[in-house]
């Protein structure tokens, strides 16, 4: 008798947020029209679940996302951009289904940031989701 073998499950599973992040991370730093919206624009982006009191902070720094951590290590001094949600709405932005301005028109997402932040989230909406 013969067993198939076990799939090889990912170290992070496919749907969760760590995981999107991770992978929006990933296009981020490889998209060269993001790097150039990016350049001198030095952020930290606090992502927080507001169903399930989860807290990612993803920081941008030098045209990249230079780190990913939990929201609670600390703030720093580099100024905060945040985007509010339920983790299922943050999951589905970040996996690129769900259009963020779309999210922010349905009441699914709040952002908090300066008006020239905010400027340069909808532009790198655009360029990362093909909006």
């Amino acid at each position: 008798m013969t067993f198939a073998a076990a799939a090889v499950q990912p170290a992070v599973p496919l749907e969760t947020l760590d995981h999107w992040l991770g992978d929006f991370r990933d296009r981020f730093n490889a998209n060269v029209r993001a790097a150039k919206l990016t350049a001198g624009w030095n952020r930290r982006l606090l992502v927080d679940a507001t169903d399930t009191a989860r807290s990612v902070v993803l920081t941008v720094t030098g045209t990249r996302v230079t780190d990913i951590r939990d929201g609670t290590e600390g703030t720093g001094d580099t100024p905060f951009v945040t985007l509010s949600g339920e983790e299922r709405t943050l999951i589905e932005i970040f996996a690129g289904r769900y259009n963020p301005s779309s999210a922010v028109i349905d009441g699914q997402l709040e952002v908090y940031s300066d008006a020239r932040d905010k400027v340069k989230l909808e532009a790198l909406a655009m360029v990362i989701w093909g909006l």
